[in-house]
């Protein structure tokens, strides 16, 4: 709310002594833009890439075609959601909130960056980083997919002990929104016990992060709630923050262990490393010439992309 407050009072310019874009805090793209963009503007039939639209903003690319960086009054994107009296506002028909109005125009003010801003709040009081939230579709989803819902476990053949992990409903029977050590999932996935800890051997451990997600989502009310995908193919693509975090939760779960799906095994950068020297990695991506992977659903053009990139540059174990 102080951001909010000082930006309006950076906007007002009969103020006696209005606030400067240096005073401002810094606008997170991720946390505070893009989904404003993603649930306001690039809705279907509008600007998700699907329709007739000369502008796709369901990614960081696609917004910066209507961003002049540092000045929103010559940016296409920020002029359409203030032209509010006219018949060229966007969305249509419903304009947005001041708020989101002025959030969007401090970051294209700000340099329109592809800023990330974590909260470092530490509810366990253990002194570990905590990730204040995180969306069942982007964060959660995929890591109960790959580590969950696979076959003879909780796939919806299988089904072990009624549980069909395949969707948000079925995740939900397991689950107390609002309080992680209620819930079974959390606690299944906390166990020291090789003989109850899920997944069960010999598949791996969740590691600490998809703990802290699934944790976080959970004491955030456990909501189905699509936040937008974090996907950026500007800056450097590297294997520790962009495609070793993909893999470990979209591909690992089946490609891991004493017998991986396949034969394949994706445990680390050398696994990732030949796989895709090999040009199976691109392949299973695109369907060409092998079968869908993952098989819960595609990657998105914007991620496939970035392991397309990471591969021309050599594959890097950056």
């Amino acid at each position: 709310m102080g951001l909010i407050l000082t930006a309006l009072s950076y906007l007002q310019s009969c103020n006696n002594q209005p606030a400067t874009i240096g005073d401002l805090d810094k606008v997170c793209f991720e946390a505070q833009v893009l989904p404003v963009f993603l649930n306001s503007c690039a809705i279907a039939g509008c600007h998700d890439g699907t329709g007739e639209n000369d502008y796709t903003f369901t990614s960081y690319e696609g917004i910066l075609e209507g961003v002049k960086r540092g000045d929103a009054s010559a940016s296409k994107a920020y002029k359409v959601l203030t032209d509010i009296w006219s018949d060229e506002m966007m969305p249509p028909g419903q304009s947005l909130s001041l708020e989101n109005r002025t959030i969007i125009r401090v970051w294209i003010d700000q340099g329109a960056n592809y800023t990330v801003c974590p909260d470092f709040s530490d509810p366990g009081g253990n002194g570990e980083y905590i990730n204040p939230r995180a969306c069942f579709d982007r964060d959660i989803m995929p890591v109960i997919l790959s580590r969950c819902a696979i076959a003879s476990c909780h796939d919806d053949i299988t089904a072990q002990e009624d549980y069909r992990l395949t969707s948000y409903n079925g995740v939900m029977a397991i689950v107390s929104p609002g309080n992680p050590l209620s819930s079974k999932l959390y606690k299944v996935i906390t166990l020291t016990d090789p003989n109850d800890v899920m997944p069960p051997p010999p598949y791996d451990k969740l590691n600490s992060e998809q703990i802290d997600s699934i944790y976080a989502w959970i004491s955030t009310g456990a909501t189905d709630e699509y936040c937008g995908e974090t996907c950026d193919t500007i800056n450097p693509v590297t294997f520790s923050a962009v495609i070793g975090p993909v893999v470990n939760n979209s591909c690992r779960g089946c490609h891991s262990g004493n017998t991986p799906s396949g034969s394949v095994r994706l445990e680390n950068y050398s696994d990732v490393a030949a796989i895709a020297a090999s040009g199976q990695l691109v392949g299973v991506l695109n369907a060409s010439g092998y079968p869908l992977m993952p098989p819960s659903g595609s990657f998105s053009l914007c991620r496939i992309r970035q392991f397309e990139i990471w591969i021309e540059n050599g594959y890097p174990n950056n």
